[in-house]
C-alpha cells in the first residue's frame, strides 16, 4: 500500500475515535507499526450530478488537488465543474506512505515532483 485515499469524513471518524494522529500533513495511523503518511488535498469522482454518462471518465478516479486546478475545473463544496459537466465529487486527502519518502534522495523527490507538475 504505498497511496490510500483518505475522505474527510473517514479522517473525521478516525480523529473522534483515536485512531489516527494529524501533524500538519502528516497523518499517523495508532495501530500495529504506527504507518505514517503524508496527505494532499484530493477529490474522488462520484457521479455526474444529473446522472448522465460522463464523457470525461473521470467518475470512479481520484485526483490531486492541483490536478483539478490544472484542468481549470472549479470545486464547490461537495461537486467539481469540469468544462460543461458537474461532478458530485468527495474531499479527501492521498495519502502517501511517509517511509517510501524518506528513502528517496533529493534528486529523485525533484525529478518526482518535475513529472507529476510538469508534464
Amino acid at each position: 500500500m504505498n497511496k490510500i485515499f483518505f475522505s474527510q469524513r473517514i479522517l473525521d471518524l478516525l480523529i473522534d475515535e483515536g485512531r489516527i494522529k494529524l501533524e500538519k500533513n502528516t497523518l499517523t495511523l495508532l495501530a500495529n507499526d504506527h504507518p505514517s503518511f503524508e496527505l494532499e488535498p484530493a477529490y474522488r469522482f462520484i457521479r455526474t450530478a444529473d446522472g448522465a454518462p460522463d464523457p470525461h471518465n473521470l467518475v470512479g478516479q481520484i485526483k490531486y488537488d492541483r490536478e483539478i486546478k490544472a484542468m481549470h475545473a472549479e470545486v464547490y463544496l461537495d461537486s467539481v465543474l469540469y468544462r460543461d459537466i458537474a461532478y458530485e465529487a468527495e474531499q479527501g486527502f492521498i495519502g502517501e506512505k511517509k517511509e517510501l519518502l524518506d528513502k528517496l534522495s533529493d534528486t529523485d523527490i525533484l525529478a518526482r515532483f518535475l513529472l507529476e507538475n510538469l508534464l
